[in-house]
This record gives C-alpha cells, sequence and structure tokens, in this order.
C-alpha cells in the first residue's frame, strides 16, 4: 500500500454540479456514523471498515479524532462538505495498489464514490493524542 498525499483532481464543471446537488439533496442530513462499520474498539482507537458502492455515500460525519485511512480500492471519491464549509468539496483519484493517508480531526463531510468501482477502506481513529 502506497502512503502519500491523495491525488486530488480538477472539479470540471459536470462533477461539480453533481456534488452540488448531492449537497442540496441531502442540507438536512443529521450527522452519523463515520464508517459503515466497526471492526474493533478499545481505549486507544476505534477501526471502521467503509465499503460505498458507484453512486453510494457515507452518512454526514465529523472526524472528531485524527485519522489514518487505508483506501485499498476503488477509483474515484469525492468529500463533500457541507453549505458554509471552510473546506471545499474535493474529488480524488485512488492509485492501483491503494493509498494511505492521514486526516487531522475536525472535518465535516459526505464521503461519495464518484467513480465506477467499489470503494473500499480502513480508518483508525486515534481516540487519544
Amino acid at each position: 500500500m502506497i502512503q502519500s498525499e491523495p491525488e486530488m483532481i480538477e472539479i470540471l464543471p459536470e462533477m461539480k454540479e453533481r456534488l452540488d446537488r448531492f449537497r442540496e439533496e441531502h442540507k438536512n442530513d443529521k450527522l452519523g456514523d463515520v464508517g459503515s462499520r466497526v471492526i474493533l474498539e478499545d481505549e486507544h482507537v476505534k477501526i471502521w471498515e467503509m465499503t460505498l458502492e458507484p453512486g453510494e455515500a457515507s452518512a454526514l460525519h465529523r472526524h472528531d479524532h485524527d485519522y489514518y485511512l487505508a483506501m485499498y480500492q476503488g477509483d474515484f471519491v469525492a468529500g463533500v462538505t457541507p453549505e458554509g464549509s471552510e473546506v471545499e468539496s474535493f474529488v480524488c483519484r485512488l492509485p492501483k495498489g491503494g493509498n494511505t493517508v492521514s486526516v487531522p480531526k475536525g472535518g465535516t463531510e459526505w464521503a461519495f464514490n464518484v467513480g465506477n468501482e467499489t470503494f473500499r477502506e480502513v480508518m483508525i481513529e486515534l481516540k487519544k493524542p
């Protein structure tokens, strides 16, 4: 697995429209879980798994702790941020073989599979600094 910053791609007008439409359709969503299911939890970490089929999105979630993400399957995934967020929505291309990144606490988003392949990742939530 590769450890690197995700490859952010330029959001073309058609993709921007798709992300904006998603944000509008989901603007009243309540906060939910960061992943699809918890694999393991102890006093130090909580390990999540997320699987998103093409066109599927996670719940709106907030990263209350620092995370390491191991993205190991998929082609493109978007982070759609709520209206008024300090961070703009983004789209990443996943390299073949995967990608591992660190994510600092504080962000709120939906993960949205905008690609043609199933997206899978494992998220390691660090409960203690």
